[in-house]
């Protein structure tokens, strides 16, 4: 016998298709954002960017694209990132060039929920990188509309590092890049990610010049052929943020934070 939950989830997979899918360059209408809360977080109000739930984004003017509703990173989730984050740095002293002003990289910036979160909490400036043009431009039109004070740049992540010079051993790099074929049946490969993490992480470290910084990275609850431990090979695990689950195993949100340029068994 099917059951309510198989049903709803089943429900789930075919939005999450037609999103990726038809809808992925579409913008969504106020119906289809809350039917996409009720479906992805059980309730309407459970998508909720800038502190704006589902509900209200139509009338505030907010725009999100069918392909950026399915990727991003909620206010439920990246709060309690940011938080902690703020709260190991607090209790670090930081060291660098400029040491007490440090800068947040969302290296894919998206709907810039992450990283709109992290400087609220860090209080520093955020840079941004989105290579999708149609993702830059509702995005850019978002955060213009919340008084965002993100720096977003239609460019790539390796564009971005370029322009920015490590600052402080409290620097944070978002590593969110897209799926694709990372999403498999064994869990989330993140040898396969576009591009690859291992890949992102030796560019950001060649950017640092030797000096650390903190990496929050966003995985699901199913990581395949333990690629995440491999990716931070040499790095410390600082933290894991597990959200409750709501959807089937594999398909939750998991979020780590980790120390990079500093091997896992030396002090800072």
């Amino acid at each position: 016998m099917t059951t309510t939950a198989e049903t709803g989830h089943a429900a789930y997979f075919a939005f999450r298709d037609r999103l990726l899918g038809d809808l992925r360059t579409t913008v969504l209408t106020g119906e289809q954002l809350c039917e996409a809360g009720e479906l992805i977080y059980g309730r309407p109000e459970g998508l909720s960017l800038y502190g704006i739930p589902a509900l209200d984004m139509a009338d505030r003017g907010i725009r999100l694209l069918g392909r950026t509703v399915i990727e991003c990173s909620v206010d439920a989730y990246t709060v309690p990132v940011a938080e902690e984050l703020a709260r190991l740095q607090a209790g670090t002293r930081p060291q660098g060039p400029d040491a007490y002003d440090p800068m947040a990289v969302d290296l894919f910036c998206g709907s810039g929920n992450f990283g709109h979160h992290l400087g609220r909490h860090l209080g520093c400036p955020v840079h941004a990188a989105e290579l999708d043009p149609d993702v830059y431009e509702s995005t850019a039109g978002n955060l213009d509309r919340i008084g965002s004070p993100i720096s977003l740049h239609l460019i790539d992540y390796r564009d971005l590092l370029g322009k920015l010079p490590a600052r402080s051993t409290h620097d944070t790099y978002v590593v969110e890049p897209p799926w694709g074929p990372a999403f498999t049946a064994d869990g989330l490969d993140l040898t396969r990610t576009s591009p690859p993490v291992s890949e992102i992480l030796d560019d950001i470290r060649r950017s640092r010049n030797g000096l650390p910084c903190h990496i929050a990275i966003k995985t699901n609850d199913q990581i395949a052929h333990d690629s995440l431990t491999r990716a931070f090979t040499g790095a410390r695990h600082l933290r894991s943020i597990t959200p409750a689950p709501f959807l089937p195993y594999g398909a939750n949100m998991d979020f780590h934070l980790y120390r990079l340029g500093i091997t896992a068994d030396s002090d800072e």
